[in-house]
């Protein structure tokens, strides 16, 4: 971890951005473990917790490409301080879930709060060149990786003893107080002053063509998209399978969540410093590798399906989290290389909009599957488009290249 940590001495920017978004993922993952158990308890149905995520993504999937070219146009740093100050006061409305035991304030508060934060990911990932030099940019996404994984672990382990033990009305709380926190931090951010993307105000559809065609036009970009949209249609199924294990299968509640999303943080920890390790700036290297998880992705995740047993489950589990734990790195980096930076916000935003937007979008239809099909059938499924997401990629490595001119600033 010392390059890692040499930066976040050295980086004050960088830093603060880490400090924000580490306690905004902690409190993101007490709101998952709460919203899942609220969900669940209240209505016992699988489709009903993929309807819930599908209202949380909806907002990204429909609006995520439209608002991209504000992204490029202003400054980053307002674009996160004000969602993150929107979003503390609308997880508020999921306490009212439990108080009145009424589903409509998850669906309500859910699709708020993918409103209020569509633009946060894409800016965010947007402002990491700006603030981060080109030979610590790999190591910034994997240390932010890891740091995602490490709170992935104590959000949902905090998150499953506070939701059982106390109420999932304080994970609730707790989210809200993280976004407070990593408001103040983004607030102390000092962004090079073009960071608002380009200098004269482009018209607002030309800027959204341009988006498109840059999407279209680069042979990396477009495959990095198309890879996240097949993922994104399969692999929602496994925000959905997690809740179903613990709370039906391993019979364990809260708790079990809890465990299982702990396991899920760890793995991906894991893997971030095994790009971190073996990675570095090196972009051959992480062409292969970034292909070469989504293949291991698959054999554990249809495993992970057939297991009926926790501690099988958890190995398994924790196997695949560390497939995902490369990916997810890679893909922020191989996206921010390959990409013009007065582009790249609407390339996020066009990127967070189909990968996740997509993959939370299939939850409802997979919801229903798990129900009709059954786990360890849809587990074969998922795992067979992993698998055939990084054939697609390594089959089409030759064939990239970087654009001429990234610009990066310390």
């Amino acid at each position: 971890m010392a390059p890692n940590n040499s930066l976040l001495r050295r980086n004050a920017n960088y830093r603060k951005l880490w400090l924000a978004g580490s306690g905004s993922i902690l409190g993101d993952w007490f709101n998952q473990v709460a919203l899942s158990q609220v969900t669940l308890s209240l209505t016992h149905s699988p489709s009903a917790m993929g309807m819930v995520l599908l209202c949380r993504s909806l907002p990204s999937v429909a609006l995520g490409p439209f608002v991209s070219p504000f992204i490029d146009r202003y400054p980053k740093k307002p674009l996160m301080l004000i969602s993150d100050l929107i979003r503390a006061a609308v997880v508020l409305l999921f306490p009212l879930a439990v108080f009145d035991h009424e589903t409509s304030f998850l669906y309500a508060g859910a699709i708020l709060l993918g409103l209020s934060g569509i633009m946060f990911v894409p800016a965010q990932q947007a402002a990491f060149p700006l603030i981060v030099s080109n030979k610590d940019l790999a190591s910034a996404n994997a240390l932010s990786s890891g740091t995602y994984g490490f709170m992935s672990i104590l959000g949902a382990a905090g998150g499953g003893i506070v939701s059982s033990l106390v109420s999932p009305v304080v994970g609730f709380l707790i989210n809200s107080l993280s976004y407070i926190w990593s408001a103040f931090y983004i607030f102390q951010i000092h962004m090079p002053k073009n960071t608002g993307g380009n200098k004269r105000a482009e018209p607002y559809f030309n800027a959204l063509k341009e988006g498109f065609r840059e999407a279209s036009g680069n042979k990396a970009v477009k495959a990095i998209l198309l890879i996240g949209i097949s993922w994104g249609f399969a692999g929602g199924g496994y925000a959905i399978l997690i809740p179903i294990l613990g709370e039906m299968v391993y019979k364990m509640g809260g708790f079990g969540i809890g465990m299982l999303y702990a396991i899920d943080g760890l793995g991906v920890l894991l893997g971030a410093l095994f790009v971190q390790r073996f990675v570095g700036s090196n972009d051959k290297r992480a062409n292969w590798l970034y292909g070469a998880a989504y293949l291991t992705q698959a054999l554990f995740f249809a495993l992970l399906a057939q297991s009926a047993v926790f501690i099988a489950g958890a190995f398994m589990l924790l196997l695949m989290r560390i497939s995902s734990g490369i990916i997810i790195p890679l893909d922020s980096y191989l996206m921010q290389v390959h990409t013009k930076a007065e582009v790249r916000g609407r390339i996020f935003s066009l990127h967070t909009s189909t990968y996740s937007g997509v993959m939370q979008l299939s939850y409802a239809g997979l919801g229903y599957l798990y129900e009709t099909a059954g786990i360890p059938i849809m587990g074969l499924i998922i795992g067979l488009v992993s698998f055939l997401c990084g054939l697609s990629w390594l089959l089409q490595l030759k064939t990239f290249t970087k654009p001429d001119s990234i610009s990066h600033h310390l």
